[in-house]
């Protein structure tokens, strides 16, 4: 039995073509004068992301002037758009039993220590086992709440969810069991009154003190499972060259390096403090400054400096075949959304990153 399905109701793509456009739009005078079709429909349809129009466009539900409309295709004050809404599509989510490590629970919030290797919530490239499946079977309740600025879009896919880790960072997460509890909770995250800390191991020496690296960070347009980072000041010229608005997509990042310790000049362990949860920020950030996440296999390819010969040659084919980032969330605090008392958890490193960071420390600079 499938642990979850999607079913496009009423709804087949093979015969998308046939569907009546019963929606029209014209283009009123734009800033840029002319804008990507994609763009322009982000913009004005409330609810749909960037990712959706996209698909609507691909499905040949998007007409202009008459004419099946392209991702790229640039609109003009004047041009006529007719669409069919993207049909929703529905998840049924079944319970599954998991092994979970929980390190708090009451009646309203679950606090527990996620594992490597599993997905937060079910998405468009994972319809596998979620730890949300997990969540549904170990409580038949959990809370839900409106979509979140980065991602948007329906959420009943991912009850009791009110952030995510990367489906390779291990670490502390709260889930709500109650709709009250995700809202409270929601805001917080959004209003960065709570804390999280994380610890990472850098390809790269890095220096002593607490670095800050702020940058905007969108949707990399090559390829759409990616990030990518844009320094503030190319932001800015960017936003001044388009007419001075926000850019479309592009969200301020924050994240707090400090250097906890550093083996033979080549590797750093650091503690990173988050101001603000974009998708893959600590990761991005880290690569931005010269020092990627060792493990990552999207932002942190190319060669591994212990190729210098700098630790013993079973410690450095241990690092080399690391397949994940080392990445972990380490400290959450949040004020209790029924209590209002700040309670903060901390969740230890798992084993493999644990294992490597022992054996660096007779290294230590």
């Amino acid at each position: 039995m499938a642990v979850w399905t999607e079913i496009m109701t009423g709804f087949d793509k093979a015969a998308a073509g046939k569907i009546t456009l019963s929606n029209e739009i014209t283009v009123t005078p734009l800033d840029e004068g002319r804008l990507r079709l994609d763009l322009f429909l982000s913009r004005i349809l409330p609810g749909l992301s960037r990712t959706k129009v996209q698909e609507m466009i691909e499905l040949k539900l998007v007409e202009v002037n008459g004419k099946l409309g392209t991702v790229r295709l640039l609109v003009k004050a004047g041009d006529v758009i007719r669409y069919c809404d993207l049909p929703k599509a529905q998840t049924t989510l079944q319970p599954v039993s998991m092994n979970l490590d929980i390190l708090f629970e009451d009646d309203h919030v679950i606090v527990l220590n996620k594992a490597a290797g599993i997905t937060v919530h079910p998405g468009a490239g994972e319809k596998g086992h979620t730890l949300v499946h997990g969540l549904l079977f170990h409580s038949k309740k959990l809370g839900v709440g409106a979509a979140d600025e980065d991602e948007g879009g329906d959420t009943s896919d991912r009850p009791g969810i009110v952030h995510r880790l990367d489906k390779d960072t291990t670490g502390v997460m709260v889930v709500a069991k109650t709709n009250a509890a995700h809202a409270h909770l929601s805001k917080q995250f959004h209003d960065k009154t709570n804390f999280r800390q994380y610890v990472a191991l850098l390809n790269g020496p890095f220096p002593e003190g607490d670095w800050v690296r702020d940058s905007y960070i969108h949707r990399d347009p090559r390829e759409r499972t990616r990030f990518a980072s844009i320094d503030v000041s190319h932001y800015d010229h960017r936003k001044e060259r388009e007419g001075g608005g926000d850019l479309q997509g592009y969200r301020f990042a924050r994240t707090v390096f400090k250097r906890e310790a550093q083996y033979r000049g080549v590797l750093s362990l650091v503690s990173l403090k988050l101001h603000t949860g974009r998708t893959h920020q600590i990761r991005l950030h880290a690569r931005d400054l010269g020092s990627p996440i060792i493990g990552d296999q999207v932002y942190g390819k190319g060669p591994i400096l212990v190729g210098r010969k700098s630790f013993p040659a079973e410690l450095e084919a241990k690092i080399v075949a690391t397949k994940r980032q080392m990445l972990h969330a380490w400290i959450l605090g949040f004020q209790h959304p029924e209590t209002g008392v700040w309670v903060q958890f901390e969740a230890p490193m798992p084993p493999d990153f644990a294992d490597i960071v022992k054996d660096l420390e007779a290294f230590r600079d």
